[in-house]
C-alpha cells in the first residue's frame, strides 16, 4: 500500500527565521544589497538557480526546500 506523506513547505523567510539568520546576514553572505534579498523573500519565483543553491547552503536545507516553497508553488 502506498501512503502519501505530506510535509509542510516553508517559505524562504520561514527557513531563515528557523535558522536564526537576519536578512542582513543573508544579504551579506549572498553578496547582494539587503533590498535585493528582501525581494527574494517576497518574490521567491524570481530567485535564480545559483541564488537558490547559495541560500540552501547558507540555511542548511535542500534546493527543493528553496525552489519549492509554499509561496513559490502557489498557482
Amino acid at each position: 500500500m502506498l501512503t502519501e506523506r505530506r510535509e509542510e513547505m516553508l517559505t524562504v523567510k520561514q527557513w531563515r527565521l528557523a535558522k536564526e539568520k537576519s536578512q542582513q546576514e543573508m544579504a551579506d553572505a549572498l553578496g547582494v544589497h539587503i533590498n535585493t534579498y528582501r525581494n527574494m523573500e517576497e518574490n521567491p519565483r524570481k530567485i535564480r538557480i545559483g541564488q537558490a543553491v547559495q541560500i540552501a547552503k547558507l540555511l542548511g536545507v535542500s534546493m527543493n526546500d528553496i525552489l519549492f516553497t509554499g509561496e513559490a508553488t502557489k498557482c
